[in-house]
């Protein structure tokens, strides 16, 4: 149980341009910002503009294995998952038994309704 109301409307976000698998596409790399730096968490917004879906997918796959978070300072492992069609979940150890991730998603700017 939540407290928070789910909703549910039954109309998508309509895109700026395009259909759904049009663009714009941006992708999104979201992670926790270095020990007890402020904000705790960090959302980078990447420049590129994609006009196609799988070119943007393509650049957040890669994004997905080669970002370096601040966090950990030193690591030693990186698993890449997918998260549903739009996003990974990516889990990297540090050299100590601590895990950090951060998510990687692709992003379409809507109007305001």
């Amino acid at each position: 149980m939540t407290d928070y109301e789910v909703y549910g409307g039954d109309q998508s976000p309509t895109p700026r341009y395009g259909g759904p698998g049009e663009g714009p596409w941006r992708v999104v790399i979201e992670y926790a910002n270095g020990g007890q730096a402020k904000p705790p968490t960090v959302v980078k917004v990447g420049r590129s503009v994609f006009v196609e879906r799988a070119e943007a997918w393509q650049a957040a796959r890669k994004a997905a294995f080669e970002f370096k978070p601040p966090d950990p300072w030193s690591p030693s492992g990186r698993e890449v998952f997918q998260d549903g069609p739009d996003g990974f979940l990516v889990v990297i150890q540090g050299a100590s038994t601590k895990q950090f991730h951060m998510t990687v998603r692709l992003v379409q700017p809507i109007d305001r309704p």
